[in-house]
Formats: structure tokens, sequence, C-alpha cells
């Protein structure tokens, strides 16, 4: 309310200046609370889907002797950009958008957590190379969205640092258990990554939309993106950042006051109070799954959401399919909870996410009495 109350805009510092400084000092304060390095330029994006495009835009301007910016990629080499498959669309959609293409796309295979093979990604890179393309970067997901799997990215970075790849780590969900100590663990390699994206507006208590893009070459993402005419030079330019030279929008809302308030309101402590519980909330609600003969679980949950299917005897797994389909819409339609399918190796599978500050155990339990009504309806 107070950021659209003010109106400033954030693309020069002279614009705002207290927008610019804000800005600056809660991206510090965050990098702290996930454990990342010191040295890393972070800027605040809408979505995480402007940050992989700004992340792979930096990556298309890191590629030696490539002069996109200038000519374009036609003429030039075929890239190539990799993935898993359980990596978001957002990734594909970048690729897209930067003349990349869907077949300069190409995605991973996972292993039985839903993990990126590591030993797939430096195969199919060396495969690509024979083939006459010019493979420039990789996205590895911490969190992924149908299972929240976190990919082995210390493996992957070896990789990319091997074979030249730009690495960007998308941890849009998962980066913030890493303000939990006891699962820190979650970031392990991305020191190491060119850049990383993390959405305090996921897990993290702030309102739609701010989106944390942290890199360690802030130089070659300013090369991408920096095109300034006249009327927006200043006497402070190279004396402080003019922050829409990182990302493709020129005018910037005061996103940064969001997440100023929050970090101030809960604190440290507050903060992992909260995340803890959501994970105990998620756990206990798995524990209710396994427990009932009448349902399954479909993958493992490392962070707060829980994979699972209701089971129908006498059933294939498309009649599996199209029950779970229906029991996911009943639940909804009671308008007391809200959850969402996915694909999971072709099954559906029901995803419950614990995430929101208000969310009590009363809530989630009710959650379990509404799926096991519906589902039982759906029972001889």
């Amino acid at each position: 309310m107070l950021s659209a109350a003010f109106n400033v805009n954030g693309m020069l510092w002279r614009t705002s200046p207290a927008a610019t400084e804000l800005e600056t000092v809660v991206m510090d304060w965050l990098r702290q609370l996930l454990g990342l390095p010191e040295g890393l330029f972070g800027v605040i994006q809408d979505t995480a889907s402007a940050s992989s495009l700004v992340a792979l835009a930096a990556a298309r301007e890191a590629v030696p002797g490539l002069d996109a910016r200038q000519r374009g990629l036609v003429g030039q080499a075929r890239l190539r950009a990799y993935a898993s498959e359980q990596a978001h669309s957002s990734i594909e959609k970048a690729a897209i958008v930067l003349g990349v293409g869907q077949e300069g796309f190409r995605k991973i295979p996972v292993d039985d957590e839903f993990r990126m093979d590591a030993a797939a990604l430096d195969h199919a890179i060396a495969e690509d190379r024979a083939a006459g393309w010019t493979p420039f970067a990789a996205v590895a997901t911490v969190g992924t969205t149908s299972t929240t799997s976190v990919d082995p990215v210390p493996a992957i970075a070896d990789i990319c640092e091997r074979q030249g790849l730009w690495l960007h780590v998308d941890a849009a969900y998962g980066g913030s258990a890493a303000i939990l100590p006891e699962c820190r663990h979650v970031l392990e390699g991305c020191e190491r990554a060119d850049s990383l994206v993390m959405n305090p507006h996921k897990w993290l208590f702030v309102p739609i939309d701010l989106s944390a893009f942290y890199t360690r070459r802030p130089e070659v993402v300013r090369a991408a993106f920096s095109l300034v005419p006249d009327y927006l030079r200043t006497p402070e330019d190279g004396l402080a950042p003019n922050l829409m030279d990182y990302g493709v929008s020129l005018g910037r809302r005061f996103r940064a006051l969001k997440l100023w308030m929050v970090l101030r309101a809960f604190g440290r402590e507050g903060i992992v109070e909260r995340l803890r519980e959501h994970l105990r909330l998620a756990r206990l609600f798995r524990e209710w799954v396994e427990a009932d003969p009448h349902f399954e679980i479909m993958a493992p949950t490392p962070l707060s959401v829980v994979c699972f299917r209701a089971l129908f005897p006498d059933h294939d797994d498309e009649g599996h399919d199209r029950l779970n389909d229906e029991v996911v819409e009943a639940v909804n339609a009671t308008g007391e909870v809200f959850l969402s399918p996915t694909k999971l190796r072709g099954r559906t599978a029901l995803r419950l996410a614990v995430g929101n500050i208000r969310t009590e155990e009363r809530h989630v339990r009710r959650a379990w009495e509404l799926l096991s009504e519906a589902a039982a309806a759906r029972r001889p």
C-alpha cells in the first residue's frame, strides 16, 4: 500500500535514491539470511520468470565470439541450454524469447527422486558439441514446482566449470528453506553459480511480486541489458548503480519496501519459527497419507509440499488419474482449501503445499478430512 502511494520509479538512482539504496540493503540482508557468499550483486525483478530470462540473456552474452546483442543469432552459433525434465516452464519460455528456441533447449532426465541426472547432463553436452551445437547454460533447480526436488548443484557446477557453461540456479521456492540452519544444505554448491533466483513472495511471506536475483558477474548482466539514451544520463552514473541496467524493465516499482517490512517485522527468529512449523505440518500430512491404505505417496517430501494420490480398487492407471482429478476438483469446490494436481511419470499426483503465513494444523487436518471424504465417495 505504501509502495503504491509513494509511486516512486526506481529506474535510476537519481529518480529515487531511497528505492535504490533500500534495495541494496535488503538484498544483502537476504543474502546473509540464505548463507550466500559476500560479493554477490543483488537486484529485484518481478518474478522468477523474469529473473531466469535475465540469467539466460547474460549467459548468451558471455558466449565467447558471439555478438548476439549487435547481430542477433542468425548465421551465428546454434546455442543450447539445459535443465531437468522437472524444471519450471519459464526456463523453456526464456529460451523462446531469447531466440534460442525450443530446439535449443534440452531437457535432462531425472533420477528416482525427480532430481536432474548429472551424468546425463554431462553426456548431453558432449553429444551436442559433437553435433555442432554450442552449449552455453545449464539451470539447476532447488525446489522443483511439482515435487520440490533439489537438483545436485555441486555436481552440476563441476560440469559447468569444466564445460564452460553459465550455471543458473532456480531456487525460487526452495531457497527460503536455507534460512533454517538444518536446511542450509539445499543451497550447497550455489555459491559457485553465476546467477541465482529466490522468490520471497513464494515462501517468505512477501506479497507478490518480488523476485530476488543474484549474480557474481554483474558486469555481464549489465552488458546484456544496459542501453542508456541521453535523457537517462545523470551525474551519478558510475557512482551509484542504476538498477534499470540489470533487466528488461526501465520503470521499477519500490518492491524493496515490501521485503524490508517483512524482514523488520519478523526478524530471523520469527521467519525460522514459521518455516520450521510449515515443514512440520507437511511431515504430519505425509504421515497421515502413509498410514492410510487408501492413499499413497508419489514423491519424496524434502520441503513443505506433499505429492500423493488416492487409490481406487479395480481401476487401471487411467481410471486412477480420472478419479484423482475428480477428487481434487471436489475438494477445491468446497472453497475451504485449494490443491493443484501434477503429472509424475505420466500419472496424476495431488499436491498439498504448506506456505501461507496463517496456515495452522487445523487447516491441514481439514484438508485431509475433505480429501478422505471425496475419495471415499468415489469408491464402491
